[in-house]
């Protein structure tokens, strides 16, 4: 699911505009900018609660799933924690005695996560070119923090079965060149930057592309293709 910027602004004045209408009206107690003053906390347990129910539930990226639950969480207590005390609840509040117990247990479904989510090589920064004459395609699963990668497998030994590439990053560039003849099955997932697969391309803020050549079920040798990003540029190529 792509934000889109350019509507929600328009939506955002309209509904700003409503709020100070019916307040000088005398229809509701409060202006939008003081209720924002005085309810701000909220807009933190709303982002947390959009992480942990997106980026950790409905997420079809594994990686996003185990890296984001713990962030999702500490927002959303963070939030709930300045929150409660504005809207003047009695009898609950967020305190460490609570907050430790919620954090262990997100931290237990993290590494379940993690523990489901196939063997791969981790690197903080790293550039990775696999472009030279006959090299074997095999398996890979990367995860890295910073890096350029290029992978050409227009010169490379493909075999014939199913080759599994799952590719995850904060900050980089990833340019793949496959040949014209190889079935594709990819998914892409970049939250702020460009990516470009085949014929389809996409860019701003929450980048989602899925392609699925029309030969990828009945092939045997076939490339299925997962990437999420960051920040960064995403290219898929034939050559």
């Amino acid at each position: 699911m792509r934000i889109s910027l350019i509507p929600a602004l328009p939506v955002l004045i309209i509904l700003i505009g409503a709020g100070y209408l019916l307040a000088n009206l005398g229809l509701i107690p409060i202006t939008p900018w003081q209720a924002f003053v005085k309810y701000w906390p909220a807009l933190l347990v709303l982002w947390g609660l959009r992480i942990i129910i997106w980026d950790t539930i409905m997420s079809r990226f594994r990686a996003h799933k185990a890296n984001s639950l713990i962030y999702g969480v500490a927002l959303t207590l963070i939030g709930l924690h300045l929150l409660i005390p504005r809207l003047g609840i009695e009898g609950f509040t967020v305190t460490w005695g609570f907050v430790w117990p919620v954090l262990l247990i997100a931290l237990g479904i993290q590494i379940l996560l993690n523990k489901k989510r196939r063997a791969s090589n981790r690197f903080i920064v790293r550039s990775l070119s696999r472009n030279q004459t006959s090299w074997y395609v095999d398996d890979l699963y990367l995860n890295q923090f910073i890096g350029d990668i290029t992978l050409d497998l227009t010169k490379a030994v493909i075999p014939n079965k199913e080759i599994f590439f799952e590719i995850h990053s904060s900050i980089g560039d990833l340019d793949i060149y496959i040949p014209s003849d190889l079935p594709l099955h990819a998914k892409c997932r970049v939250t702020i930057g460009d990516a470009t697969i085949l014929d389809r391309s996409d860019e701003g803020v929450g980048v989602a592309l899925e392609v699925k050549t029309v030969d990828y079920d009945q092939a045997e040798r076939k490339l299925n293709l997962t990437v999420s990003y960051r920040i960064g540029s995403v290219t898929v190529r034939r050559i």
